[in-house]
């Protein structure tokens, strides 16, 4: 659909890997800027060498481009030590410092191309510290150079007439798979991203389903295997028909009726005992609170709300792309939630897959709907890890605030392995609690639960434990997440969608199979 294409958001950078003959002999047949990404110790232990960006600039700042020859043509690039901040006692993890490094590099550099449009090719070359910083992490580097660089601005992304500047690196310092894994990260962000930006008039529960099938048969040309990925779709029809009465319940009210659509991804030789992972992803394309109905300021960036379904799959396209060794599925309930006399009430009661009576106490509490029968049809599978995403509670906003995600889980494990991986990112989440008391709160006189709670307090606990009781497997996590940023932040270059959860999730998947081939 055309109307996709215009609205994809694409870095104004492009990374190439060339090998080292390749790389030599374009430093020398082209006009190009050579970029030194140095440290501070570096730059004070060589200053010698830099005489004419000090008599210029004087006292040098860090994250900053300076020239260090009289037509500036080239540069190099302070490095900041103690960046990017901790998150409360513990220390970034190497992949965060790497993807921040390439994060603000990418800043400087887009920041000085605005002013030198003749400009096209960037040489990055590594100090030797920096190259030991980043080593095992040169991916989420690159990763940090182009995502910096997106603008979540359509009008800027759908001018043909600019073309994106070039970065080459040589394959003496990045590896052709860690330039795979980058870029497939990197995509895979830049969907969820897309997604999210999508106005709610283009984006509804069917045109999701469009795009989908797009992204599908895309992702199955570029691994030239036509089941790379399969795409299941059950219309409202096959949802009624199959017993999933939430969603049913919560999109009615749309002139677009919801529909639930299953990804499956496998690799192509099938070892034994490989894990079996599920995603699930919150999908309301738009939220108006139904009957219960939102205020203007709170309604004005329901788009968002389906960011959990974008960043759900976009972990599924970054893991699919990179061919892990795993059975996977993405379960992503579209709907959106509108008001209309067919529109869901207070008061209504339905009927989920797993057969429980749910009264409906606020049409707003909806995402756990769609979530609730999305993970009970997941869990019929039996799945070793479920992990489910959504952009739930504003509660969870109150407790963090917008840049850490609420986690929740049945198992310490998992629990633990994503906390890890959270820190080691840099998308941060952090370890919330599940008391069983509090399940008290939706309590129904005429129904098995409420969807909603009589308290005002613990919201986004109370969500989870809603969401736990569809839940039929040993290892489940819930992260409730934001998926918006409020102001520029980490690799986001402004306001707006994030591709949050992707690299967090990614890795703790990578680190699980690897964890559980060791004791296969």
């Amino acid at each position: 659909m055309n109307f996709f294409s215009d609205y994809l958001l694409s870095s104004s950078l492009n990374v190439e890997l060339l090998s080292d003959v390749e790389y030599n002999s374009f430093a020398k047949g082209t006009d190009s800027i050579l970029i030194n990404i140095l440290s501070e110790d570096e730059f004070y232990r060589n200053s010698s060498l830099y005489l004419f960006a000090r008599k210029i600039f004087g006292e040098f700042k860090l994250k900053t481009l300076y020239p260090y020859d009289s037509n500036g043509k080239e540069f190099f690039f302070v490095v900041p030590k103690n960046e990017p901040k901790k998150l409360s006692h513990e220390k970034p993890g190497r992949a965060h410092i790497a993807s921040y490094i390439g994060s603000i590099l990418s800043l400087q550099i887009t920041s000085y191309l605005i002013q030198k449009q003749n400009a096209y090719a960037f040489l990055v070359s590594l100090s030797d510290d920096i190259k030991n910083l980043i080593l095992d992490n040169n991916s989420e580097f690159i990763v940090g150079l182009l995502q910096k660089s997106i603008s979540n601005k359509i009008k800027k992304i759908t001018e043909k007439n600019e073309q994106q500047k070039k970065i080459i690196l040589s394959e003496k310092i990045f590896s052709q798979d860690c330039f795979n894994r980058a870029i497939a990260l990197s995509d895979a962000m830049t969907y969820t991203r897309t997604f999210i930006n999508m106005p709610p008039n283009l984006l509804n529960p069917e045109t999701f389903e469009v795009i989908l099938r797009l992204l599908v048969k895309n992702e199955c040309e570029k691994a030239k295997d036509p089941n790379h990925i399969q795409l299941e779709n059950w219309d409202y029809a096959k949802l009624e028909k199959e017993g999933c009465g939430l969603i049913c319940a919560v999109g009615k009210g749309s002139a677009v009726k919801p529909r639930l659509i299953k990804l499956t991804y496998s690799p192509k030789k099938l070892a034994q005992n490989i894990p079996h992972i599920a995603l699930v992803g919150k999908g309301i394309t738009f939220d108006s609170g139904g009957y219960d109905i939102k205020p203007s300021s709170n309604m004005r960036n329901m788009k968002k709300d389906m960011g959990g379904a974008a960043a759900a799959l976009g972990i599924f396209v970054a893991c699919a792309r990179m061919n892990l060794p795993m059975h996977l599925t993405c379960w992503l309930p579209l709907a959106e939630n509108m008001i209309s006399c067919e529109a869901m009430r207070p008061g209504d009661i339905y009927k989920a897959r797993n057969g429980l009576q749910v009264e409906i106490d606020n049409t707003d509490a909806e995402g756990r709907l769609v979530l609730a029968d999305a993970i009970a049809l997941a869990c019929e599978e039996k799945p070793n890890w479920l992990i489910d995403l959504a952009t739930l509670t504003g509660a969870a906003r109150v407790s963090l605030g917008t840049a850490v995600d609420s986690l929740f889980g049945n198992h310490s494990e998992t629990t633990d392995m994503l906390q890890a991986a959270a820190i080691e990112t840099g998308d941060w989440v952090w370890s919330m609690p599940l008391p069983d008391d509090y399940g008290s709160y939706f309590d129904s006189s005429v129904a098995d639960f409420m969807n909603g709670s009589v308290s005002s307090y613990a919201g986004s606990i109370t969500a989870a434990l809603f969401l736990k009781k569809f839940v039929t497997i040993d290892k489940w996590n819930h992260i409730d997440t934001f998926m918006w940023s409020d102001r520029p932040i980490s690799l986001w270059s402004e306001s707006g969608p994030t591709g949050k959860c992707v690299r967090l999730v990614t890795k703790a998947i990578e680190n699980y199979i690897s964890k559980s081939q060791k004791l296969s």
